[in-house]
């Protein structure tokens, strides 16, 4: 009877142990989850190439002897400033056309902007697309006629996909592998309980 009694007490104890160690191996774990660690305050990966890609447009620039241009791809349109090449002054009427590849599209100039702006939605699809972009431009005024060629390279696509992979890198550098850890916690209360289970007996 006294060995079943001290059995049962052991039992109890051991049990007791094996709660307490689960319970706080719970709030190590939750504490270690909700710290932000490397990530910001919603979970987003901190990143300085990141954001030098979310300020830094693709642009691109041209000239002639006629007239000189810059332009720089922006979310929902291609903005293009036209000058007079020897009087450096804004050009408001003329007609402006684009061809990248076989596609086509005319530029709208902007009061606003002082700029001629592109919605053409396939056209800025392809220039979104990473690589070296060749737009061939056609520029028509009442004086003047010229056609400019000018080169768009796009890097945004390499670079957003290389944070994501880097991201994604250290995700996993990060892990703690937490299922070993607790079956650890677990094996040693449990060989603590069976330890002090056979002292008793003896």
């Amino acid at each position: 009877m006294s060995i079943t009694f001290y059995a049962l007490r052991s039992m109890q104890f051991g049990a007791r142990y094996i709660l307490a160690a689960l319970f706080l191996s719970l709030v190590f774990i939750t504490k270690a989850m909700a710290s932000p660690g490397a990530h910001g305050p919603n979970g987003e990966h901190l990143d300085t190439r990141t954001k030098v890609v979310a300020s830094s447009n693709p642009k691109f620039e041209s000239f002639t002897e006629t007239f000189e241009l810059a332009g720089e791809l922006l979310e929902n349109q291609l903005v293009i400033y036209l000058h007079d090449f020897k009087t450096n002054t804004p050009i408001t009427d003329a007609s402006l056309g684009l061809e990248l590849g076989e596609m086509t599209a005319n530029a709208e100039f902007s009061a606003k902007l002082q700029a001629y702006i592109v919605t053409e939605q396939a056209l800025l699809t392809k220039l979104k697309q990473a690589g070296l972009h060749e737009i061939v431009m056609t520029i028509l005024t009442e004086e003047n006629g010229d056609l400019l060629v000018a080169n768009l390279e796009n890097l945004q696509a390499v670079e957003i996909t290389d944070t994501h992979e880097n991201a994604e890198h250290d995700d996993h550098h990060h892990d703690f592998p937490w299922l070993i850890f607790l079956l650890c916690i677990g094996v040693f209360v449990i060989g603590l309980f069976v330890g002090r289970l056979s002292k008793e007996r003896k």
